[in-house]
C-alpha cells in the first residue's frame, strides 16, 4: 500500500509534486535522498535495490527510524491515538523529549498541530485552529493520522537512515547507477513568507549562498544519476549550464494568500541519457 498522505507536514515538502518528480527518474540501482526531509518522494517511489534517506535534522531522523522499527512504530501510533487534538498537548510538545518515541511523537505534534508547514523544522509556530473549514478540518486528519504510519513504515523497511552532511553522503553513495534525488532548503531570497512578519528561516540547519555553492559543485563531480530540485535562480542557472531544466508551477500559501511558483528540476548530462533508455517503471526490484 503506498502512503496517501505526508509522514508530517513539513516545509517545503514534496509530496503533492512527487507524480511530477518522478517522471524524471531513470532507472536505477541505487537511490538516495541527500536532503530526506518528510521524504515525500522516497514514501511514494517504487523500491529500488538500495535506497538511502539523509538528514542533518536529528529529529526527522529519529522519527523516520521509530518508524522503521515495527515495535517502536507501534507505540507511537497507539500513544498518538490517544493524544487529543488540543492546545495544551501542541505546547507541552515543544519541551524536549529524550525517550526516541515520545520525542517522535512531539515531532508530530508540533507538524500537525502547528500553523503552516513550518511546525516540525524551525523554532515555533502557532497552534492551528481551522475549524470552520468546509471539506476536512484538522481535527479530522488528526484523527485519521496514525493509521497512515503503518504504509509509511512498512514502505521505509530496507531504507538506509543518515544523519550526516548532504555532500559527504553524495561521496559515500556515488555510483554510475546511483540516482540522486536532491531537494535543498530554497535559496533565501526565493522564498515566500508564511507572515509578513515571519523570518525566512524555515529549518533548523539552513543553507547560505555559500552553502549553495559548494553543493552545485559537488554535484557536478558526482559519476552518478542527479535529479535537483530548486526555485529558479542565477546561482543555480549560471553553475548548471549544460543541464536540462525542466518547470512547473506549484501552489504555495504566504502572507499574501495562496499564489503560483514555478518549480525547477535541473537533470545532470548522466540522468539525462539514462532517461533515453526509459524511465522510472522500468526499474528492477530486488526479490
Amino acid at each position: 500500500m503506498t502512503p496517501t498522505t505526508p509522514v508530517i507536514r513539513y516545509h517545503g515538502g514534496k509530496f503533492r509534486l512527487a507524480p511530477w518528480v518522478m517522471r524524471h527518474f531513470p532507472p536505477h540501482r541505487i537511490y538516495v535522498e541527500p536532503f530526506g526531509g518528510a521524504a515525500g518522494v522516497l514514501i511514494q517511489k517504487p523500491r529500488a535495490f538500495s535506497e538511502v534517506y539523509n538528514d542533518l535534522d536529528d529529529e526527522m531522523t529519529n522519527l523516520f527510524r521509530v518508524m522503521q522499527d515495527p515495535d517502536q512504530r507501534g507505540r507511537l501510533v497507539e500513544l498518538l491515538v490517544f493524544t487529543p487534538y488540543a492546545r495544551a498537548e501542541f505546547e507541552r510538545a515543544w519541551e524536549p523529549a529524550e525517550e526516541p518515541v515520545e520525542r517522535a511523537r512531539r515531532l508530530v505534534i508540533r507538524a500537525q498541530m502547528g500553523f503552516g508547514s513550518a511546525g516540525a523544522t524551525k523554532g515555533t509556530t502557532g497552534f492551528r485552529i481551522d475549524a470552520k473549514r468546509e471539506y476536512e478540518t484538522a481535527q479530522h486528519s488528526w484523527a485519521k493520522y496514525p493509521d497512515n504510519l503503518a504504509a509509511v513504515g512498512r514502505r521505509l523497511a530496507g531504507v538506509l537512515i543518515e544523519n550526516c552532511p548532504a555532500i559527504k553522503i553524495l561521496r559515500n553513495h556515488d555510483t554510475p547507477d546511483t540516482l540522486f534525488y536532491v531537494d535543498p532548503p530554497y535559496v533565501h531570497e526565493t522564498r515566500v513568507r508564511i507572515t509578513s512578519k515571519d523570518s525566512p528561516r524555515g529549518y533548523r540547519h539552513e543553507m547560505d549562498l555559500d552553502d549553495h555553492a559548494a553543493l552545485l559543485a559537488a554535484l557536478q563531480a558526482v559519476q552518478g544519476m542527479v535529479v535537483l530540485s530548486g526555485y529558479p535562480h542565477p546561482l543555480y542557472d549560471d553553475a548548471l549550464r549544460g543541464w536540462a531544466r525542466r518547470t512547473t508551477k506549484a501552489r504555495i500559501s504566504g502572507a499574501k494568500g495562496t499564489t503560483l511558483r514555478d518549480e525547477v528540476l535541473w537533470l545532470n548530462p548522466a540522468c539525462c541519457a539514462a532517461l533515453q533508455g526509459g524511465g522510472l517503471f522500468s526499474i528492477t526490484e530486488p526479490t
